[in-house]
């Protein structure tokens, strides 16, 4: 699970059941989401790894309890300034933006280690891609009429996606001149339904190819 999600509880205090039976940590856990403080720092304060807070999430979740917080723009904008390393240049909002790309691996626990994979090369020719630039471009054109909104929608739909799964796929940041291929179709999936989630729209794998790669 990305431990950069937020969750809020669906129901006030005072509507919950009053036979709801939790565990001790479940009942902690429920309290801190306020729909501000992001999984990881949840666990770091209860003290609990990122598969027990994983399992707490799904089963809060599964009963109806917790609802996952959709970041709005304005506080994804004012998450960056702690993070934000702006030269002595003007810029654009933009690139402001771009030097605050918040760090794939933010949770203080370590990720287990991960199968070492290839680098990206252009000439990978998969039976079935997906290619990262299109994605992007989908999401810039959804939103062509505000190229902020736009920007800002980006970083939305990658945060969504499990830091460990971009890793092993060799997505460290999305700052790149070349594109680069997608054929894992786990990550394939994970995209379309951050993508899906993010901008309320349908989509296919075959939307979000490569330029020219169904003529291959």
């Amino acid at each position: 699970m990305n431990n950069s999600k937020t969750f809020h509880n669906t129901w006030s205090l005072q509507q919950l059941p009053v036979t709801l039976q939790l565990l001790g940590n479940e009942w902690r856990f429920l309290l801190c989401c306020d729909g501000r403080t992001n999984i990881g720092q949840i666990q770091e304060r209860l003290d609990l790894s990122p598969a027990e807070g994983e399992l707490i999430v799904k089963h809060l979740s599964s009963i109806g309890l917790l609802t996952e917080t959709s970041l709005s723009l304005e506080d994804f904008a004012r998450s960056t300034v702690d993070r934000a390393q702006p030269g002595n240049g003007t810029q654009t909002f933009q690139e402001y933006l771009a030097t605050a790309e918040p760090p794939l691996n933010s949770s203080s626990h370590p990720l287990p280690k991960e199968k070492a994979v290839p680098a990206f090369s252009p000439l990978q020719k998969p039976s079935q891609s997906m290619s990262l630039q299109a994605v992007i471009q989908f999401i810039l054109n959804h939103n062509n009429s505000d190229p902020t909104a736009g920007h800002f929608a980006t970083y939305q739909v990658f945060m969504g996606i499990g830091t460990p799964l971009l890793k092993r796929n060799g997505i460290t940041s999305l700052r790149f001149q070349d594109d680069r291929i997608i054929s894992d179709p786990e990550l394939q999936n994970a995209i379309i339904e951050s993508l899906e989630k993010v901008l309320k729209v349908k989509c296919t794998p075959e939307m979000l190819a490569a330029a020219g790669a169904a003529k291959n």
